[in-house]
């Protein structure tokens, strides 16, 4: 192949790279990674979602506002020309509202964030900075040490109780009652019963000329 054969296959590769939206701009840089807004309260991590950007929050300044860690801020941004991603949506936690977006790489690890209502006439700019690479992030739970197992120990309480439980069973005799003392009193001294009307009194007896008289006494 020539050399001037070469030179127009080169300009027609250029020329249809040039013709096709979006594909200079993904030949680029994206900007995935982690940046810290520009209140310098959040960090997003920017990842490619499908050929698209997107992102959340992994890391919040503010332990009260933790709550907010792992949010979708960035979706469905596209690549287009100029290096740029654009068409799709960023997340305004403070006001609870969706807004267009377009993302354009810069210099010195910086990135614009172009957050606009239906045309960029009414727009916002905002520049975040890349995040150190040792941000500890709110996404990532921290490892937790094995713990050795608890062995409960015996109450003074428990203890007793199996002490008590292991004493033979200690029988207690019975008080005896008042009346079953009476009774047994009875029973040992026998009360002599004094005579009634109905009982014939002692008879009298004395004897004349070998005959036994008796009569009642008086």
């Amino acid at each position: 192949m020539t050399q001037s054969r070469k030179r127009l296959v080169q300009v027609a590769v250029f020329a249809v790279v040039a013709g096709v939206p979006g594909l200079a701009a993904a030949q680029a840089t994206a900007p995935t990674g982690m940046w810290i807004d520009h209140t310098g309260r959040g960090a997003v991590e920017i990842t490619d979602c499908g050929g698209n950007l997107c992102g959340r929050a992994v890391w919040i300044k503010d332990p009260k506002d933790s709550k907010g860690c792992g949010i979708q801020i960035i979706g469905n941004a596209k690549p287009v020309s100029g290096g740029k991603w654009d068409n799709g949506w960023i997340y305004d936690p403070d006001e609870d509202a969706k807004y267009s977006v377009e993302l354009t790489p810069m210099a010195g690890d910086k990135l614009k964030v172009l957050g606009y209502s239906g045309s960029k006439f009414f727009s916002e700019t905002m520049i975040w900075k890349r995040a150190p690479a040792d941000l500890k992030r709110c996404d990532q739970t921290a490892a937790v040490a094995p713990t050795a197992p608890v062995t409960m120990e015996k109450s003074d309480t428990q203890a007793e109780s199996k002490t008590v439980a292991a004493a033979p069973p200690v029988v207690v005799p019975e008080e005896k009652t008042q009346s079953t003392q009476t009774t047994q009193a009875q029973a040992a001294d026998p009360v002599e019963e004094k005579p009634t009307g109905s009982k014939r009194k002692k008879d009298c007896q004395f004897e004349v000329a070998n005959i036994l008289i008796k009569f009642p006494c008086q």
